[in-house]
Parts: structure tokens; sequence; C-alpha cells
């Protein structure tokens, strides 16, 4: 079984807003129902695009990320930027 890595955005979001503390591997596939090794490949990307942090204790979502669910954008969205030099 798999899960999208939008799914596993949102609930890693939902997990931290509750006690504000990184959420364990462990701890984020047994809330999907998932194996833990199923979830590399989500993390993982989820990494490279500066979505989430890992950090002692597990992950935690960025501000980008917390800003990408407010405006209701997933992750298959596409997405265009103007970047401002200050």
């Amino acid at each position: 079984m798999s899960v999208s890595t939008h799914t596993v955005l949102v609930t890693l979001v939902e997990m931290t807003g509750e006690t504000g503390e990184p959420v364990p591997k462990a701890t984020l596939a047994a809330s999907l129902t998932l194996p833990e090794s199923t979830l590399a490949e989500s993390l993982e990307s989820l990494q490279q695009f500066e979505l989430i942090t890992a950090m002692e204790g597990g992950y935690r979502p960025t501000v980008t990320a917390h800003e990408l669910l407010a405006a209701d954008i997933e992750l298959g969205d596409t997405l265009v930027v103007d970047v401002v030099e200050e």
C-alpha cells in the first residue's frame, strides 16, 4: 500500500500542530497505517523541496509547507512564483 506525498505532508502538519514537537517516522507511519519503509521516498522528496526538515526526534514541516497548505495548494499543482531580490 502506498500513500501520496501530499497526504504525508498534511498528516505531518496536523501531528506537529498538536504538540509542536518533531514527529518520529514510526509515529507518522502508524498514523497512516503504513510500514515505515514506504515513507522513505515521500520524506526524502519533501526534504528536497524544503517542505520538511529532519531533526533529532523526527520530522517537522517548514514554514513554506504551512504556507502552501494554508493557500490550499497541493503538491501536484503548478505554481508560478515571482522571485524578488532584496
